[in-house]
């Protein structure tokens, strides 16, 4: 078992090398890169926009559930249910300690919000403007 995680270990330390070196292209010329959405109307987008429209039509903006929170609670709680009594107590604190920064770094943090806000300027455009997206 021993070998077989040192190899893996090797394998990935390769894989970390080869990504920090820089691709070498001939005559030192840089790939084009193209952008992946082209616009072919009069319709002008932000920066951002044009971000959140190059990430494709299938990208998934998501929030979390208020089920995933329940969910995190009582599997929490199993857990600790599972452990001898006497651990139990400090378990409780540790998880609720957790589980509250957690929850408070989620409410506090807006950037969940951002991409569904430039999502709905830039439906409004495309609705304004009788254009479609293909």
């Amino acid at each position: 078992m021993g070998s077989h995680c040192e190899r893996l270990n090797k394998e990935l330390y390769t894989l970390l090398e080869k990504q920090k070196t820089p691709a070498h292209h001939p005559q030192g010329k840089q790939p084009t890169l193209y952008s992946r959405t082209v616009n072919l109307t009069n319709i002008q987008f932000t920066g951002e926009e044009q971000k959140l429209l190059d990430l494709g039509l299938q990208y998934n903006i998501q929030k979390p559930l208020k089920a995933a929170w329940t969910n995190l609670v009582l599997e929490s709680e199993r857990a600790i249910k599972l452990l001898d009594i006497r651990l139990q107590d400090p378990f409780h604190i540790i998880a609720s300690k957790k589980l509250k920064k957690l929850h408070n770094t989620y409410h506090h943090n807006s950037t969940h919000k951002r991409p569904s806000h430039i999502l709905k300027q830039i439906k409004l455009k495309i609705t304004s403007n009788s254009a479609m997206i293909t």
